[in-house]
C-alpha cells in the first residue's frame, strides 16, 4: 500500500483548452500475484487548471494562438484517474542490492466529473486511457520501501464544431488547415471529427508499506 505525489505534466494543444499540468497525489495497491508478477490499482488526482474560451467573442486567433484568443477565464478543474494493470519485476522474485527495476502497463479512466459542456461546447469529461511506464523501488529491510515512477498516460481528445465555426467578426479560434496539421502530428482516428491521442506523463515518488513481507 502507496501513498504517491509527484507532477502531472498534461499535453498542452492547440487550442490550449484541456486541464493544465498540476500537482497529482494518490494511493496505490499492489499486490504480489506470483513470481515477478504484480497487479497495481492507483486512485489519484490532478490538481489542474483549464482555459474556457467562448467562439463568439471577438477577437483575431492566428495559426497560433494567443493566450487570451478568446478567453473568458482560466478555472481550477482537477482530474481524478483510476488506473488498473499489470507491473513486472524485471528482477524476478528477488531484488538486486535491495532495487527492484519494475515495468508496467495498464488501462484507465481519468475524469472532470463535469456533464455538461462549456460556454464554448467543449467538455472533458470522462476518457480511457491506455498507461506504460517504468518504476524504481528501493526494498531496504524492514516493511517500508521508497519507489519513484515514470508514467506515461495517452487518452483522445476532440473539440467542438464551434471552434471551426466563423464568429459575427468572421474570427474564429481554429481553421481546418490547423486541425489538419494537428492531425499529421497527433494522429487523428477520424478525419470527419477529428480527434487526435496526446500523452500525459507524470513523475511520483511513493512511501510504501509492506503486508506480507
Amino acid at each position: 500500500f502507496s501513498f504517491v505525489s509527484g507532477q502531472y505534466r498534461a499535453h498542452s494543444d492547440a487550442a490550449g483548452v484541456l486541464p493544465q499540468p498540476g500537482t497529482i497525489f494518490g494511493v496505490r495497491y499492489q499486490w504480489l500475484v506470483g513470481g515477478p508478477a504484480n497487479i497495481v490499482g492507483e486512485l489519484s488526482r490532478v490538481s489542474s487548471e483549464r482555459r474556457v474560451l467562448d467562439p463568439d467573442l471577438p477577437g483575431a486567433c492566428p495559426p497560433t494562438p494567443p493566450r487570451d484568443c478568446k478567453l473568458i477565464s482560466v478555472y481550477r478543474w482537477p482530474l481524478y484517474i483510476a488506473d488498473f494493470g499489470l507491473a513486472l519485476n524485471l528482477t524476478g522474485s528477488r531484488s538486486y542490492r535491495h532495487f527492484v527495476p519494475e515495468g508496467r502497463a495498464g488501462l484507465g479512466l481519468v475524469s472532470d466529473f463535469h456533464s455538461v459542456a462549456d460556454v464554448g461546447e467543449f467538455s472533458f469529461g470522462s476518457r480511457m486511457f491506455v498507461s506504460y511506464g517504468m518504476a524504481l523501488r528501493w526494498m531496504p529491510t524492514g516493511r517500508t520501501q521508497l519507489r519513484v515512477e515514470f508514467l506515461n498516460r495517452a487518452h483522445t481528445a476532440k473539440y467542438p464544431e464551434t471552434y471551426y465555426a466563423l464568429a459575427p467578426d468572421s474570427s474564429r479560434i481554429l481553421t481546418r488547415l490547423q486541425s489538419d496539421s494537428l492531425c499529421a502530428v497527433k494522429g487523428c482516428t477520424s478525419s470527419s471529427q477529428p480527434s487526435f491521442w496526446l500523452n500525459n506523463r507524470s513523475l511520483t515518488i511513493g512511501l510504501s508499506w509492506l503486508f506480507g513481507r
